[in-house]
């Protein structure tokens, strides 16, 4: 069976409409079967999103799904967004999900950064944790090589899913971590650049 992280993941025409409201903003967001959280809204995304601070200059919603995030984000702050996500059909939703709420936004059909080429001031990321700490751990890797600098990369992770050693991880390849919002098992994380 595919993954929601798999290029192509079997689709079921199951499409539905989601709506979030947040920063004074009603959101819509299409979904479908096979894409992460299709049901309802991740509430790790919405801490992510919630837990951030006001960001400027060129975001990359790595791993964008639907687009949830990264839109969110750029109704809230003067970004240049760019979403990607190595599953086409969810990079579709994204696109369609853009549009529906009036954002502009680049998008990028790619595993990690295999065909990003340029840096960010910002990456965010809800890790695929089901994809396992190798393929984790390239995403963490690569996005800090594609931020510039006092880049930051914005992630969130429950403890149950390594939490700890991911900390320690993103403490090796960044000058700069810290825990933007701690609950329940959920952390923010930020890590910036110098």
């Amino acid at each position: 069976m595919k993954q929601y992280f798999d290029e192509n993941p079997e689709i079921l025409t199951n499409e539905r409409e989601l709506s979030l409201e947040i920063f004074g903003n009603k959101l819509r967001f299409f979904t479908n079967n096979g894409l992460f959280s299709c049901d309802k809204i991740d509430e790790n995304s919405l801490h992510l999103i919630e837990a951030m601070p006001e960001i400027q200059g060129a975001l990359l919603d790595l791993g964008c799904g639907y687009g949830v995030i990264g839109i969110a984000l750029a109704k809230k702050n003067p970004i240049t967004l760019t979403q990607s996500d190595i599953n086409s059909v969810a990079l579709s939703y994204a696109k369609k999900n853009a549009s529906l709420n009036k954002i502009n936004s680049n998008f990028i059909h790619s595993d990690g950064f295999e065909n990003i080429h340029e840096s960010f001031d910002n990456i965010v990321l809800n890790p695929p944790i089901h994809a396992g700490k190798e393929t984790t751990y390239r995403l963490y890797e690569e996005s800090a090589a594609h931020l510039n600098q006092n880049g930051s990369l914005y992630i969130v992770i429950q403890k149950k899913h390594g939490a700890e050693s991911t900390i320690k991880k993103l403490k090796e390849l960044f000058p700069l971590c810290e825990i933007l919002f701690k609950k329940k098992g959920c952390f923010v994380i930020k890590c910036t650049t110098l």
